[in-house]
């Protein structure tokens, strides 16, 4: 069985939450792996894959764990992950999808069931409301893998676009930023 950890942690957003749950981890000799962490609507929330240092160090980062939500407040989880989860690696991007017009349902799922339907994989996600000159505005960024699907997907978000009355863009990236 490998030592890495899938943390799932989320509470009220406030400075320091980053550094908290960092000196948390470090204190038991943790390797933050891969992360992705933002702040929703006041509330901020973490993904981390941690490598522990050597077997039975999962209790050592329970008792951490714990210490850390009763002195901060923050709600936490952790999963074991299998071998073959911790050698699986993300797909890499190739293309940022972005989408904005005026908010209401069914936008997310529009897109998704558009690359799902062509077996194209979303990466990332993001999504924000808005106002703009007195009106709700939507925007949504995907970062998806849609290889030699380019200019096919960059038709079917056209026929999107005009269906449910918002800008839709594929952009293709020339390098990894990250």
């Amino acid at each position: 069985m490998s030592n890495f950890v899938l943390l799932s942690i989320s509470g009220r957003d406030r400075p320091g939450i980053v550094r908290d749950v960092a000196e948390a981890l470090l204190g038991i000799q943790a390797n933050i792996e891969d992360s992705s962490m933002t702040a929703l609507r006041g509330r901020f929330t973490m993904m981390l894959i941690v490598g522990l240092p050597e077997e039975g160090s999962l209790a050592a980062l329970r008792a951490a764990l714990a210490d850390l939500e009763q002195r901060t407040g923050l709600t936490l989880q952790s999963q074991a992950l299998s071998d073959e989860e911790v050698q699986a690696r993300a797909p890499t991007p190739d293309c940022v999808v972005t989408v904005s017009g005026a908010d209401k349902p069914g936008i997310v799922h529009a897109v998704a069931e558009c690359l799902g339907a062509e077996s194209i994989s979303i990466v990332d996600l993001s999504t924000r409301t808005m106002e703009a000159e007195g009106d709700e505005m939507y925007m949504m960024a995907l970062e998806v893998c849609a290889g030699e699907q380019v200019d096919a997907l960059t038709a079917k978000l056209a026929d999107i676009s005009r269906r449910i009355h918002v800008d839709i863009e594929v952009h293709k990236l020339e390098t990894n930023i990250i």
